[in-house]
């Protein structure tokens, strides 16, 4: 049995946003280079195909970039090529399955939700190196992508990463349930929503009127007139609870403000 663990991420999020693969794949690449100037954890970037997720050199991929990303075209059931539903495209800072490694994950150009998603370690497998993950890194990477994408929202998050695959019987047919591996934090009605355990998190101009906060968490303008919440320059541990405390009033105001879901109220290790 795994031992839990949170994955971080960097998120953004926005509604309906159609464009072109090479607008697109212009957008991808700045991205990936804005963030390499912030942190060496960042270099070496590479892109993913789309058809054997075969890795290629950022810098071997610039010139043909609108192709790679039309590659990704959203697929229809019948696996044709749906365009209005949008691209995909991947890049990867250092190794598969590295502690140490940085995706970059973007869906975008199509006429549903798009976003960034920008995650620490290897997807849900690999815990992250926590010394990479800070408070001015990941400051400063949700201000970089944001800058290019220019979303609504932005979050950077923490997101519980050990479920354990219980065996069930339903109805005669044999299935799995989702289970925590680890006890309830000491507040078990945290908000569900896509923002998850914020830590640092972003509201566009227009989707800041009427927020109030405590004096706790720390809240600055961006030069886009935006509004920058910080629950703690520590780096987020969930298990704290005057983290958690600060993180729901993150969750609560950026549910409110924008306008998600929050789902049902469950615990933090099932967020």
């Amino acid at each position: 049995m795994r031992e839990p663990f949170y994955s971080y991420f960097i998120r953004s999020g926005w509604k309906e946003r159609v464009d072109t693969p090479a607008a697109i794949g212009t957008n991808f690449v700045k991205t990936l280079d804005a963030l390499s100037g912030i942190d060496p954890i960042f270099a070496n970037w590479q892109i993913a195909r789309a058809f054997d997720l075969s890795l290629y050199p950022l810098d071997q991929a610039r010139s043909h970039i609108a192709s790679l990303i039309k590659d990704w075209v959203v697929r229809n059931d019948f696996d044709e090529p749906s365009p209005g539903c949008g691209y995909h495209a991947q890049a990867l800072a250092g190794e598969w399955g590295d502690a140490r490694s940085v995706s970059f994950i973007l869906d975008a150009g199509g006429k549903y939700d798009g976003g960034t998603k920008l995650q620490f370690g290897f997807f849900f497998d690999v815990a992250p190196d926590l010394a990479a993950v800070t408070y001015p890194l990941c400051k400063a990477a949700l201000l970089a992508i944001n800058a290019i994408w220019q979303a609504p929202w932005a979050c950077a998050q923490a997101f519980d990463s050990a479920p354990v695959m219980t065996p069930v019987d339903i109805g005669g047919v044999q299935g799995t349930r989702i289970d925590s591996i680890a006890p309830l934090p000491r507040d078990p009605t945290f908000p569900y929503s896509v923002f998850h355990i914020p830590w640092i998190a972003y509201l566009a101009k227009d989707f800041t009127a009427g927020v109030k906060l405590p004096p706790e968490i720390l809240a600055d303008r961006t030069r886009d007139g935006g509004l920058l919440m910080t629950a703690t320059k520590e780096r987020l541990d969930p298990d704290n609870p005057e983290h958690a405390r600060r993180a729901r009033i993150l969750a609560e105001t950026m549910i409110k403000q924008t306008g998600h879901s929050s789902g049902r109220r469950r615990p933090i290790r099932d967020a």
